[in-house]
């Protein structure tokens, strides 16, 4: 079983935090659908051991900062420090984190800080100004300093550096590291939205399609409007399938489904257009027109908007392969 540490300051990405809670967790439940133990034990701690207040203001709960660690199954990540913290911690608590961190380095595998305030507080091999003055006096004197701190390098490469956001990222190298890549990808596949260079988004799905709306005559609108995507589709052609008022149309279509007729016609085209794109080889260029695009650019500026990535690179994360069944369908 690894443990992986989640030390919590003051200040903390709730996010980041969160995200990777959510992928060992998912780890877990992978392996045990497949049959395996569970590979993963999750601990947060703080220096006392109270609730820790995280950057948006949630609390979470922690233990006390373990005296040492066990074997050598440990990772450690670092989340928060002197930038947000509303309790500035005192020299007594900076001593403690740093004997700590001499105390243990043995013991962890890999170490993580999140952003670079931190990153200040790991052990590194200090430039001589921060070696004369090893110990800050506070959080708000490590946060004057840091560019000491950053400008030297770690102690061992164990140690990553992330900015706030990459945590799920960060969570998931550590898994393909551990489990190989096949399954870190088939995890990235089951979280909500790992959205990041190396993994990339979910395939993109429209809920107005994979959950159809209570009223069946919307429900049935969504599906006449995905077989007709290279058609003219405003306001007045959707209102005649009920038949009503455009106005009319447009609060009831609200109502059913947060949306307004047009952007419900834009999700279900890049719907349609990452079902096709995932299915084969077929031109980019058709699958535009066969989705009502007025050209490939402009489907392609629609994927870099709200996927983060071009249809070309949509279809290098996600293509099935032949042999692959479509489960979303």
């Amino acid at each position: 079983m690894h443990t992986v540490w989640f030390l919590l300051l003051p200040g903390f990405p709730l996010v980041d935090v969160s995200g990777m809670l959510a992928v060992f967790e998912g780890a877990n439940a992978l392996r045990h659908s497949g049959a395996e133990v569970a590979g993963y034990a999750v601990r947060l701690i703080s220096i006392e051991g109270r609730a820790v207040c995280s950057s948006s203001g949630v609390l979470l709960a922690a233990q006390v900062l373990p005296h040492r660690l066990e074997g050598n199954a440990n990772s450690l990540v670092i989340a928060g420090g002197p930038q947000a913290g509303s309790e500035p911690a005192g020299t007594s608590d900076v001593q403690r984190l740093q004997g700590w961190f001499s105390n243990n380095l043995q013991h962890l595998v890999r170490c993580a800080a999140v952003d670079v305030d931190a990153l200040a507080l790991a052990p590194t091999s200090a430039p001589a100004r921060q070696r004369a003055n090893p110990v800050s006096p506070s959080w708000l004197a490590l946060k004057a300093r840091r560019s000491d701190w950053i400008a030297a390098s770690p102690v061992s490469p164990r140690w990553r550096l992330i900015k706030a956001g990459q945590g799920t990222d960060l969570a998931l190298s550590w898994l393909e590291a551990d489990q190989g890549s096949a399954f870190a990808d088939t995890l990235a596949e089951r979280l909500p939205e790992p959205r990041s260079r190396r993994y990339g988004p979910m395939r993109y799905r429209s809920s107005l399609i994979d959950q159809p709306a209570p009223d069946p005559r919307v429900a049935m609108l969504h599906a006449w409007i995905a077989a007709h995507l290279h058609e003219k589709l405003d306001v007045a052609r959707l209102a005649q399938r009920f038949p009503m008022s455009t106005r009319s149309f447009t609060r009831l279509y609200s109502r059913a489904t947060g949306l307004t007729p047009a952007h419900g016609v834009q999700q279900i085209r890049l719907d349609t257009a990452c079902r096709l794109i995932e299915a084969g080889t077929r031109p980019l260029k058709t699958i535009a027109a066969q989705c009502g695009y007025s050209s490939q650019e402009v489907m392609r500026r629609t994927f870099l908007r709200v996927l983060g990535m071009t249809p070309r690179e949509y279809r290098q994360h996600h293509m099935i392969p032949r042999s692959e069944p479509d489960a979303s369908r």
